[in-house]
């Protein structure tokens, strides 16, 4: 049975799902790379998995495919600096780790300095999902550096225009008014 979706209406839902803004990083064989994601979620506690999503157009997902692993930033409040930095330029065209501090990690997958967190991982399996490819990750190595940072959620990247939601239904939560730290 076929059934057409309301491609407008779907978009309106999904934009309303609220996921952590993260960075994903990666490394392979001495070319390094990150993005923005808003696509990623946790997918198993026993044992500990993760799934994360990336576009087909970034070199990340490229250097993923190589290299078979990764590290997640999730964004915090007072990072939003690093939505448009990771998220709209391309690293074929520039050195996106030239301003931003890091190091490599136990995969070398570059580690932010200034992340409030990260997990790196290895990628255990890929399955192509339209334009983007998800990928389980198993877990490597954590840290949480401040467990009072504020996550920014794709709800306040929409709010605050950092962001464009995918329908033209406009900006999910017009009265969303971020509470805390900015």
């Amino acid at each position: 049975m076929a059934v057409q979706v309301d491609a407008r209406q779907l978009n309106g839902v999904l934009d309303r799902l609220n996921t952590t803004g993260c960075i994903v990083t990666t490394e392979f064989e001495g070319r390094r790379d990150g993005c923005y994601i808003s696509y990623i979620v946790p997918s198993s506690m026993d044992p500990p998995r993760l799934m994360v999503h990336t576009s087909h157009m970034n070199l990340t997902h490229e250097l993923i495919e190589r290299s078979g692993v990764l590290a997640v930033h999730p964004v915090a409040r007072g990072q939003e600096a690093w939505v448009e930095h990771f998220g709209q330029q391309t690293g074929r065209d520039v050195d996106k780790f030239a301003s931003v501090a890091s190091r490599p990690g136990v995969t070398g997958s570059p580690i932010l300095v200034e992340a409030f967190g990260y997990i790196e991982g290895r990628v255990l399996d890929s399955m192509v999902c339209g334009d983007h490819t998800a990928r389980l990750v198993e877990p490597l190595a954590a840290a949480l550096r401040d467990s009072s940072a504020v996550p920014l959620t794709i709800f306040e990247l929409f709010a605050r225009g950092l962001v464009t939601p995918n329908t033209q239904f406009g900006n999910p939560w017009p009265a969303f008014v971020p509470q805390g730290p900015q």
